[in-house]
């Protein structure tokens, strides 16, 4: 806020300004305003207002003056007059300042209005350069079109919005947000005894807000002061994987708590996070506040609001305050519980009477924790405008809903309702989550009617519809946070196409259940006896499934069960285009599928051929994106190179390419390792770069793998670029730490970064993040193996690297196993791994050659003979910095010896 307002205050000219305030207040008020006060060179215009309404009832005069809060606020005083005489309509006036304004000094101007007769019955707000920076940030950093077009005309927006997303963990404190001096206080002298406190209590009692509080009051007396969800983290060990952007560099969590002052929150922590085991990573600079549901011996029992508090929560948004009586009968009810205080704020202000709660009270507190009954009694006040909302998430089977879906079927209002009566908790910016006490209370009332679920069923299928062929990350976002309700719905027998994408979207190979899928070759029979209108989503559905089942067999049954797979359903293309009707993109895509079939099956002249025909007839991004990849392959470098600048230039211009594309075109640049990829990257790495971190903070899993490829071809080329990603990495939210995918990714870009390090750090983080991937494919499982043998875990390694089955990958396996079985003395073994791995190291994979030379070179020292051939072919060939330095001190040693011993 203080680098936006700094911003705000040096803006100029005053047009540039005026444009600013105007355009300000059409976001923050969801309004069209109309400018009048400016010419079409953007210049003043004399007598007029600078914007309004279309029917004149609200009025915004904003000025860049410097004195405009001297002389007693004679400008401002001016402006009101003027748009009185303008407007006398106007019931709501802002006035908007870039300075700004002494304390106390638009209070005063503000009470003086509403005592002037002809102010009294109007809105008036002043906006001072401080207030616009907090309207920014609380309301409209989130809405990409407001930041879109407030950053043309302020651009130090762009750094902020950039930076905002690590800022998002922390819940935030809203309007009603009443402080608690005593919790800061207890809390404060609590961390003068203790490096850790732990916040206990039952849900609903504000331990999260608390604990905001605490980090936003006192964060600034720290090196290091972030926000972790711990809901997922079951251990000490868990927080290292955990990427956190600070100063500009990735950091290590454990690192920063040891050596820097830092006041780390873990909110909602599990009970195997211990303060016991906290207390021993925790350097005696920094400070640990924990939140808990249980309570733990020591832990700080976060108390209900005192009277002052509850009163003044009581009264939050009310025209009138609570009177006396329903404030006793409340308080003797419930006590100062603050969720549930909430709640009957938010009844009151939806119509409930105050004598309603009063008789409503003395059964509310019946049960034993008092929570459960409270909270349904207060919701079933608020059904006439909440019923709808809360519905989803009784239909949804869980406690958070992704947020653009929820959008779509209750709208922003609906969310905004849902957060304005306390009922949110903090989550992931791509769900809305409710607090789990009103949740429980749902499930304890009838807030779902049978029709209302069919309905929800049918606007999931017409979100995810309108998902299936978008350019961004709708149907991989909705599909994970709601995989759980769309299974059940696919398991009960509702198999529409949208369902099954969305699961085929969310699922990892081992997840993928084959009894829910069609069967390709009866499904594309029936197809094509009807024709093709009203069949896109079903033939899109079988040429996924065709895919997901060979990532299936080959995850459970092996290479081969996999190609015996995919041979016995090449006919199903053939069916498939055949169909009647087809449209130039139905027909595009299948025959791209099926080319996509005959290169995994290794029959490439004919793969490249027909998709050749493919993007002769139709544009199709991800037929050109395989062309990229075959034609490189085959050294036809400037037809690759025309292609992929074609999706880049496509993309840029928003011609329909996928998120998917561009990422896939993203990891094939950085594999490729070659010139031609080398200058697409030079000129484009930073837009392909920005759509990898965009996707990865959004919870798409190839954001990730993306992200991996530059770590892989930077680790390669240019280890201090590394540095710049790992600084880069948005945190993960708990959305990522449940995805498969998204964990894999993130252990390859540990992994990479673990090359580059001598401490281990990185290879233990890396080596957890595999350790806790629920099933693991043949890549995986290597770099698994390889980190073990960083770690120095060679038996470890052996076991998890000796029974890969990757005929496509197996030189690497040969070269990592070569260094495991080096690792425990099996020398022979070594050196045949290292022979099978350079034997291996032709055409595409020639470039890999110096590396495994490496690996043979150290394996005859081993042995005790001469590795020198080894050593100059390596140097010879193509490798990266850190192994040409290994191999040149090898070199000299080399040569010492030589001479030493006169040969």
């Amino acid at each position: 806020m203080k680098r936006i307002a700094e911003a705000v205050e040096a803006m100029g000219p005053a047009p540039v300004f005026e444009r600013f305030a105007v355009v300000l207040v059409e976001h923050l008020l969801n309004i069209e305003l109309f400018q009048s006060g400016s010419s079409i060179s953007g210049n003043p215009v004399a007598g007029t207002l600078d914007a309004t309404s279309a029917d004149q009832r609200v009025v915004v005069e904003a000025s860049a003056l410097q004195t405009y809060f001297g002389q007693q606020m004679a400008k401002a005083r001016n402006d009101l007059l003027h748009a009185l005489e303008l407007a006398p309509g106007a019931e709501r006036i802002l006035l908007v300042s870039s300075q700004r304004a002494p304390v106390g000094t638009i209070e005063d101007f503000v009470q003086d209005a509403a005592r002037d007769p002809a102010t009294a019955d109007r809105e008036i707000a002043v906006l001072d350069s401080r207030r616009i920076a907090e309207a920014i940030v609380d309301e409209l950093v989130v809405k990409d079109n407001a930041m879109d077009a407030l950053s043309e005309l302020l651009p130090a927006l762009d750094e902020v919005r950039d930076l905002h997303p690590y800022n998002l963990a922390a819940p935030v404190l809203d309007s009603r947000f009443v402080p608690r001096e005593e919790v800061d206080r207890e809390l404060s002298l609590r961390l003068a005894d203790s490096t850790c406190v732990e916040v206990a209590g039952l849900g609903g009692l504000g331990k999260s807000m608390a604990a905001a509080a605490f980090l936003r009051r006192h964060g600034s007396e720290f090196e290091y002061p972030f926000w972790v969800d711990a809901r997922t983290i079951r251990g000490v060990e868990q927080l290292s994987a955990i990427p956190l952007r600070r100063g500009g560099a990735d950091r290590n969590v454990l690192g920063l708590l040891k050596r820097h002052r830092c006041l780390v929150v873990l909110d909602d922590a599990s009970e195997e996070l211990t303060s016991e085991a906290l207390l021993e990573v925790c350097g005696p600079e920094s400070r640990i506040v924990v939140t808990r549901r249980r309570r733990m011996p020591g832990s700080y029992d976060l108390p209900l609001m005192s009277g002052e508090e509850a009163r003044q929560l009581l009264d939050a948004g009310l025209a009138s305050p609570v009177p006396d009586p329903a404030f006793e009968a409340i308080i003797a009810a419930i006590g100062g519980h603050p969720l549930s205080l909430r709640l009957v704020n938010a009844a009151v202000r939806s119509g409930a009477s105050w004598d309603e709660m009063i008789e409503d009270c003395p059964r509310l507190g019946s049960m034993a924790d008092g929570e459960v009954l409270l909270a349904e009694r207060v919701l079933g006040r608020l059904r006439p405008i909440l019923s709808g909302e809360l519905s989803v998430f009784v239909w949804a089977g869980q406690p958070n809903c992704d947020r653009e879906f929820l959008k779509s079927v209750v709208g922003t209002l609906g969310i905004r309702k849902l957060q304005e009566f306390g009922l949110t908790a903090p989550d992931s910016p791509s769900s809305v989550r409710l607090h789990d006490i009103v949740y429980s209370s749902l499930r304890t009332g009838d807030w779902l009617s049978p029709q209302q679920s069919r309905e929800l069923d049918d606007a999931l299928e017409r979100y995810l519809a309108t998902q299936m062929r978008g350019d961004g990350h709708g149907l991989q976002t909705t599909a994970a946070q709601l995989r759980n309700r769309v299974r059940e719905l696919a398991a009960a027998g509702d198999r529409r196409p949208a369902f099954l994408h969305a699961l085929l979207a969310a699922w990892s190979p081992h997840e993928i259940d084959p009894a829910l899928l069609p069967v390709p070759a009866a499904t594309a029979a029936e197809i094509a006896d009807r024709g093709a209108t009203g069949s896109d989503a079903e033939i899109l559905l079988v040429l996924e499934t065709i895919e997901a089942l060979n990532r299936y067999e080959k995850h459970v049954n092996g290479y081969a069960s996999a190609q015996a797979m995919l041979r016995d359903v090449l006919p199903v293309y053939a069916v498939l285009g055949g169909t009647p009707g087809l449209s130039p993109r139905q027909t595009a895509e299948i025959k791209h599928h099926h080319a996509k079939t005959l290169r995994l099956l290794r029959r490439e002249d004919e793969a490249l051929a027909l998709f050749e025909e493919v993007v002769a007839s139709f544009p199709l991004n991800e037929a050109k994106l395989q062309l990229v990849r075959l034609h490189a392959s085959r050294g036809r470098y400037e037809r690759a190179t025309t292609l992929a600048l074609e999706i880049i230039e496509a993309h840029r211009s928003g011609e329909g390419v996928s998120a998917s594309v561009l990422m896939g075109l993203s990891d094939t640049l950085n594999g490729g390792r070659a010139r031609w990829s080398g200058e697409i990257l030079a000129a484009h790495d930073k837009h392909l770069m920005s759509q990898a971190l965009f996707s990865a903070a959004s919870g798409v899993a190839q954001g990730y793998d993306a992200l991996s490829a530059f770590a892989r071809s930077w680790a390669w080329n240019a280890p201090e670029r590394l540095q710049q990603l790992l600084s880069q990495l948005p945190e993960p939210t708990p959305f990522m730490l449940s995805d498969e995918r998204s964990r894999a990714g993130y252990a390859e870009i540990l992994y990479h970064a673990a090359l580059m390090e001598t401490c281990g750090s990185s290879a233990r983080r890396a080596l957890e993040a595999y350790e806790s991937l629920r099933s693991t494919d043949a890549f995986q499982r290597r770099r698994w193996g390889e980190v073990l043998n960083m770690l120095g875990r060679f038996e470890d390694a052996e076991s998890v690297l000796q029974d890969i089955d990757d005929p496509d990958g197996r030189i690497w396996v040969a070269n990592s196993l070569s260094q495991t079985k080096l690792g425990l003395g099996k020398t022979g073994e070594a050196l045949a791994l290292a022979d099978e791995a350079i034997a291996g190291a032709t055409g595409r994979n020639e470039i890999y050659r110096a590396s495994f030379l490496l690996q043979r070179a150290k394996t005859l020292l081993a042995i005790g003979q001469d590795p020198t051939a080894e050593v100059e072919a390596a140097l010879a060939g193509g490798i990266n910095p850190r192994q040409r330095a290994e191999l040149l001190d090898m070199q000299a040693s080399l040569r010492r010896d030589h001479l030493s011993t006169g040969r």
